[in-house]
């Protein structure tokens, strides 16, 4: 196990739980149910906690291997894989009712190693004199720029990725809320801007003493903003896929083991999909499995 002592909020000596994850994501795209785009994403995770400050949890990044197909795109990937490195290796505070993440306590130390990551990133690039070029540069910093500074927005973006949003839930600080019903939002990764509310299920397939196995199923409810995502459908895909707008689709399936007398996630299977049917299709498959 690999990790910065020096980087902890919380002198490392004093943190008695360390559960280490694999997290196993992949992500395909399809136009017109041909298979253009695939993306692998590998992380080893190691999660602390002290039984003496039971809101308080330590994140670091142990390992990330990140490929994707066409490798014309693996030189950006490689970069979003150095931030996203940044922003994971978190120390936190969660809500004592949700579990959620609620209070960031090494934000600046995240702040300024995105600094020195930018400072880098923009040095290695300032040769750019092609004015657009240049701009995108500029622009893909400044949408990280306004994720990290913010601690609200970096809150979000944490919370957004699979492996915290899973992770550090109401299981770890309330346990009757197995077989209750929640909202998710759903932030589509085909369409700028557009939140889906998911209402989502849960049952009980199995359960011991110290282990309770859910299934959860998300589906869309209330208002979806159909008429925004017809338009970015016709000006982003139209033009490639040829065929109009059709129904958009989300749909949320899970299964995840919760150990609830050590307060850990055991694994979790979780499979999402994103679709304008039968045109274009986006599907997220992510494995979570503790390590030993």
């Amino acid at each position: 196990m690999i990790l910065n002592n020096n980087d902890l909020t919380h002198p490392y000596d004093s943190i008695k739980n360390i559960n280490t994850y694999r997290v196993e994501q992949e992500i395909s795209i399809k136009l017109n149910s041909t298979p253009v785009n695939n993306t692998t994403i590998k992380t080893d995770y190691a999660v602390m906690h002290n039984d003496d400050e039971p809101l308080f949890y330590s994140v670091r990044v142990n390992d990330h291997i990140s490929k994707i197909s066409p490798d014309s795109h693996q030189p950006l990937l490689d970069v979003v894989k150095e931030i996203d490195i940044i922003k994971n290796n978190v120390d936190f505070l969660i809500n004592a009712r949700t579990g959620k993440l609620e209070i960031l306590k090494n934000h600046q130390t995240i702040i300024n190693k995105w600094d020195l990551f930018k400072e880098e990133f923009l040095k290695k690039h300032e040769f750019i004199r092609a004015k657009e070029k240049k701009q995108d540069y500029l622009d893909f910093v400044s949408v990280f720029d306004e994720q990290i500074n913010s601690c609200e927005q970096l809150i979000i973006c944490l919370d957004n990725q699979i492996f915290f949003t899973t992770l550090f839930d109401y299981f770890l600080v309330n346990y009757e809320k197995f077989e209750s019903e929640f909202t998710m939002n759903y932030n589509s990764q085909l369409f700028n801007n557009i939140v889906t509310p998911l209402l989502v299920s849960q049952r009980i397939i199995r359960e011991t003493p110290t282990t309770v196995l859910l299934r959860k199923i998300g589906m869309p409810e209330g208002i979806v903003n159909t008429e925004e995502i017809r338009n970015q459908y016709n000006e982003k895909y139209r033009g490639i896929i040829d065929y109009q707008f059709s129904e958009y689709q989300v749909s949320y399936d899970a299964e995840i083991e919760f150990n609830t007398e050590m307060k850990y996630l055991e694994y979790a299977d979780i499979r999402m999909n994103e679709c304008v049917k039968n045109n274009l299709e986006m599907d997220i498959s992510c494995r979570i499995r503790r390590v030993k």
